[in-house]
């Protein structure tokens, strides 16, 4: 095959049960570039297996993590990946056929993202079509953000692609309350830094909203069991972003609130401990 002059930016932490999958669906992207922050498992091992290129760094935050790899890479043009997320064959063939046929319209591209989820790819429940830029020229793109909430900021309007990344986002359901564990401190973290402040009836308030836009206005009851479980989690992680964030300016007693055993957030500072996707 052809290479195209199209590089790969991933960024791992323990991604050992994803990143084969992974690597293996971007095997026609003949630069790839993977930067760990300290894996304890055997994604490094992984990675130089399928002969990418390894760098080790300190996490600080996502959007300056993806944007060291971004650097490292040595074409132009960039898909900027996560571990969980996979290149579907159709997305593969829209890909090369921009490259080979020239037909780069624009600085960017949005790419819809598919997310399997208890057994099932949800359609529904404001998972799908769910675009990100992914796909974009690195000297007019990067990524920006804070804790959480990173995304691609490019001086042009993208255009869409049609095919998806295929998005493993959650192994099961004790993963998917880590993921709220965790991001609902980060989310409270940077909002408690922006002077917001919450209480507990504003978080019921916040988590009923999104359960029910989950549900109903997102069509989550097209999802069948799995829209409805995640309707439920949605409700219980917004509740817990707010309320975290009104125990942050309240001094609430610790046991109202889950432990976040997974991020230390101290300072400016987070320290990784999982994966590098988040969903909102």
């Amino acid at each position: 095959m052809t290479s195209i002059p199209l590089s790969c930016a991933i960024i791992t932490l323990n991604e050992a049960d994803n990143l084969s999958r992974t690597l293996k669906a971007i095997s026609f992207i003949d630069d790839i570039v993977v930067v760990d922050s300290g894996s304890t498992d055997e994604t490094v091992t992984i990675a130089k297996s399928f002969g990418v290129k390894v760098y080790n760094r300190p996490f600080e935050n996502y959007a300056d993590q993806k944007n060291f790899a971004i650097s490292k890479t040595k074409h132009d043009w960039v898909l900027a990946i996560d571990a969980d997320e996979v290149v579907s064959p159709n997305l593969k063939t829209e890909i090369l056929d921009l490259f080979s046929k020239n037909q780069l319209e624009t600085k960017g591209y949005l790419i819809p993202r598919l997310t399997f989820y208890l057994g099932k790819w949800i359609r529904f429940s404001g998972y799908y079509p769910n675009y990100q830029i992914r796909l974009f020229h690195k000297s007019e793109g990067q990524f920006s953000g804070g804790l959480v909430h990173e995304r691609v900021k490019l001086t042009s309007k993208p255009h869409k692609l049609k095919n998806p990344l295929f998005h493993y986002s959650y192994k099961n359901i004790s993963d998917h309350l880590k993921f709220i564990d965790r991001y609902s401190s980060l989310f409270a973290e940077e909002e408690y830094r922006k002077g917001k402040r919450s209480s507990v009836l504003w978080a019921f308030v916040k988590g009923c909203f999104k359960g029910f836009y989950m549900y109903w206005i997102r069509l989550g009851i097209l999802d069948g069991k799995q829209g409805f479980v995640l309707a439920l989690l949605g409700f219980y992680y917004n509740f817990l972003k707010y309320l975290k964030l009104y125990e942050k300016s309240n001094s609430v007693p610790s046991f109202f609130v889950m432990v976040d055993s997974i991020h230390d957030v101290k300072g400016k500072k987070s320290t990784k401990k999982n994966s590098d996707q988040i969903h909102v």
